[in-house]
């Protein structure tokens, strides 16, 4: 569905008309979900067009989310409260939707592909699989620490043997609870 058909339709749309706006957002949100599928369809596929559908999916950030955080932004004085309960049901729905994904991939033992050449530049580590990204970022998304202890965690990690990690992932579905391999590095020396 086209943006200008969108406008049209919902600018047509009374407030108590709410079984058309629900079926407005369900043949928008079926447009929006084919595209995402298509170009998962072309990642999951392999070959030339896989980086390609990568790089789509990794563009396809305007989402509601985004769209209803910078509405609030340039609110004055007060946000909208019923945007702000939209866009906090918008995260938890991605986080949710995301975490899901992930804990699905925590048992999919398949090498990331690299792309050509990426083992040449400096600072990129082998090859890791697809459960240990999975790991790596449940861990990011789920556990409370800092960006740099997360990411001092992470190479700890990745850099474990794969029987190690499967042991680590094996505690983790069984736990919930992250295990933490260093010191505090936010901590301030004494």
């Amino acid at each position: 569905m086209i943006r200008e058909m969108f406008e049209q339709c919902l600018a047509s749309l009374s407030p108590r008309e709410e079984a058309k706006t629900t079926a407005l957002v369900e043949e928008y949100r079926k447009d929006v979900a084919e595209v995402q599928h298509t170009a998962l369809r072309y990642l999951q596929s392999g070959g030339t067009q896989a980086l390609r559908a990568l790089s789509v999916v990794a563009q396809l950030g305007e989402t509601i989310v985004e769209s209803l955080a910078q509405t609030i932004a340039v609110q004055r004085p007060v946000p909208d409260t019923s945007f702000l309960i939209d866009l906090v049901k918008g995260v938890a729905l991605a986080e949710t939707a995301v975490t899901d994904r992930l804990k699905a991939a925590l048992t999919d033992t398949r090498l990331v592909p690299q792309a050509p050449g990426m083992q040449f530049h400096e600072g990129a580590g082998p090859p890791y699989r697809v459960c240990d990204e999975a790991y790596t970022g449940l861990r990011r998304i789920l556990n409370p620490e800092s960006y740099v202890q997360f990411l001092m965690e992470s190479r700890h990690f990745l850099a474990l043997p794969d029987a190690a990690k499967n042991k680590e992932i094996e505690s983790w579905l069984q736990t919930s609870s992250f295990t933490r391999f260093l010191e505090d590095v936010d901590a301030e020396e004494e």
